[in-house]
């Protein structure tokens, strides 16, 4: 996480989140639990902080939580924004009205959404879950970037074992042709009786 090496504890375990939500009582709620639990809270007060500081941190963030329904810029442009700019980060979003967290889940959104109020034991299982997720995700990713290097390498080694066949059989045919020149030569010209 953030390039800091952990000796011990879940790949979580002192994690950076930044916080994004437009009401300061869920928000500093929000950051107590997470402290709490040694997490590294940034805080973001509306959506267009959050993308500033998403597309201007240099210290990376493990997870991006934010509130979907926000004035002006909202979590879903959030979200959008963090795919661009920090695809590598985990995404967990959160509303407090019932009715849009069905509709947000829906299979267009590609991370968890927890209905507001929630537990800190939820919170906690569900940023969890999210950085678990992404890093089996990265690894995987990691895996096919390996395995697709590795094919490059063998297609590499193939063409040049194919253009050195060409050679081969390139100096073959020349070779075969002074070798007629030669014969056809040491046999003088032809006559014919």
């Amino acid at each position: 996480m953030n390039g800091v090496a952990f000796t011990h504890g879940p790949i979580w375990y002192g994690a950076t989140v930044l916080v994004v939500d437009d009401e300061p009582t869920s928000r500093t709620l929000i950051r107590r639990m997470l402290e709490h639990e040694n997490f590294h809270v940034v805080e973001a007060v509306d959506g267009e902080s959050a993308l500033k500081l998403i597309q201007t941190r240099t210290e990376p963030f493990d997870l991006v939580l934010t509130d979907l329904s926000m004035p002006q810029i909202d979590g879903r442009q959030v979200s959008e924004t963090l795919a661009r700019y920090r695809p590598s980060v985990a995404l967990l979003g959160m509303s407090g009205n019932p009715d849009a967290v069905p509709h947000i889940g829906a299979s267009d959104m590609p991370f968890r959404v927890m209905l507001k109020p929630f537990t800190a034991d939820d919170l906690y299982h569900a940023i969890r879950d999210a950085i678990t997720r992404n890093a089996d995700l990265a690894a995987a990713a990691e895996k096919e970037i390996v395995q697709a290097h590795v094919g490059l390498s063998r297609l590499a080694r193939a063409l040049e074992d194919s253009r050195t066949v060409r050679v081969n059989t390139l100096d073959l045919v020349v070779a075969a042709r002074e070798l007629r020149q030669v014969q056809l030569g040491s046999q003088g010209p032809r006559t014919d009786p």
